[in-house]
């Protein structure tokens, strides 16, 4: 059952309170585990009923929701939020299975977050009993690749409901984001640096194994720090991220054993979410433009360039400005993600499709012009090879036809064949 903090309690790790000096090196732990896929742009047909997902205790689903909406309003403002473009709700809870030792999260709540855009990110929330660090053994429940693992466990549960919402949707290996809290009156930030940070870049590299990282490596990531505060360090790789606080007191109690976050995550959760959502975003941009060869409605094509163009005013508005709480991570992140390099190739294409739309428009006005001359060239030969052969054929209206129609053919041919050279 669910402890009085956000660690869960079991029988091989007894509850002890707050436990003001945590003097075994035991840390409060949670995971979020956020799998980037796809979904409609307004979300329907998710069913309520799941294989293999429970219902969620609905205030402590509503909750968390809050929680994440209260911090949403102070990092990105009103008017985003108001814009609907990202909406969250609950899907459900998943049992996992017990670990050895009774020491792994027994179950994740899951949690879908939309884009309007197409874009989709299952989260699943996971919390353990207060335990010592072990990076190779966190590393093992969190990596998507470790057979078993609850990781693989989950992706694999989601991805049946996320090809319900999008056929083709692929559900990508899970992006963890680790929550570490060490309350009380511990030993200060640095001295748990000092002892444990090797451990901490190898749980941000989900490193396995059990051989000790270069100090270099070890004091250029730590030095990497995007944390504002005293006691805390936040730190973000391409495969996961990482937020550790000491002496910030206990987590928030539960709500109906739905276990909430120190709100103090919540911001570099948020600013991951966004990265990640406009990575997923950006792609999709590219996958259109890579289609447009194929098209050739000239209407289609400018549609395509206005929403793509509404979606990079998005990342330049949201993730590259408005982001003002987290705007250093922001800013690596979009370089460690690869943002950067899609923003620039996405623009290079956007180049390219405006000079598609301006050719072809071009060419389109050029066929008009051309067919315009042609008809009005005949039609006005036809006119004049009518009046001259009404003069002599009086009495004989084929005749008068006749010749109407063979001087505008024959008017439509000579200035087709003259404007073609012309054009040549």
């Amino acid at each position: 059952m669910a402890g009085p903090r956000f660690r869960r309690c079991t029988a091989q790790a007894s509850c002890r309170g707050p436990n003001r000096l945590m003097g075994d090196g035991s840390l409060q732990t949670m995971f979020v585990l956020i799998f980037p896929a796809r979904a409609p742009g307004v979300l329907a047909g998710l069913s309520d009923d799941l294989d293999g997902v429970e219902a969620l205790p609905a205030e402590g689903a509503r909750m968390r929701l809050d929680q994440m909406h209260e911090v949403e309003v102070a990092l990105l403002g009103t008017d985003y939020l108001e814009s609907r473009r990202i909406a969250r709700r609950p899907v459900g809870r998943v049992r996992l299975t017990a670990r050895p030792g009774g020491s792994g999260p027994e179950h994740a709540d899951l949690f879908l977050v939309t884009h309007t855009a197409g874009a989709a990110l299952w989260e699943a929330w996971m919390t353990v009993a207060d335990q010592p660090l072990d990076a190779a053994r966190f590393a093992a429940w969190i990596r998507s690749d470790v057979v078993g693992s609850p990781a693989a466990v989950l992706r694999e549960r989601v991805t049946a409901p996320a090809r319900q919402l999008s056929p083709l949707a692929v559900v990508e290996d899970a992006f963890p984001f680790t929550i570490l809290r060490r309350p009380g009156d511990g030993p200060p930030i640095e001295a748990l640096l000092a002892e444990q940070g090797s451990d901490l870049v190898r749980l941000l590299y989900l490193d396995r194994s059990r051989l000790a990282f270069k100090r270099a490596l070890v004091e250029a990531e730590l030095a990497r720090d995007f944390c504002l505060h005293e006691g805390g360090v936040s730190l973000l790789s391409p495969r996961s991220a990482l937020d550790l606080r000491t002496g910030e007191g206990p987590a928030a109690d539960p709500v109906g054993s739905v276990a909430l976050a120190p709100r103090s995550a919540l911001p570099l959760l948020i600013s991951i979410e966004l990265l990640l959502i406009e990575r997923a975003v950006l792609r999709l941009f590219h996958e259109r433009l890579a289609e447009t060869g194929a098209l050739t409605s000239l209407s289609h094509l400018a549609q395509i360039k206005a929403e793509v163009l509404d979606g990079l005013e998005e990342y330049r508005g949201t993730v590259a400005e408005s982001n003002r709480f987290s705007g250093e991570v922001t800013a690596y992140g979009e370089r460690l993600l690869g943002l950067d390099v899609l923003f620039r190739t996405l623009n290079e294409r956007l180049e390219h499709l405006t000079f598609e739309i301006t050719t072809r428009y071009q060419q389109t006005t050029t066929v008009l012009q051309f067919s315009l001359t042609v008809v009005l060239g005949a039609l006005q030969a036809a006119s004049v090879g009518a009046f001259v052969a009404a003069v002599h054929y009086t009495h004989d209206p084929l005749a008068v036809l006749a010749w109407a129609a063979g001087a505008g053919l024959a008017a439509a041919s000579a200035i087709t064949l003259l404007l073609r050279r012309r054009l040549h």
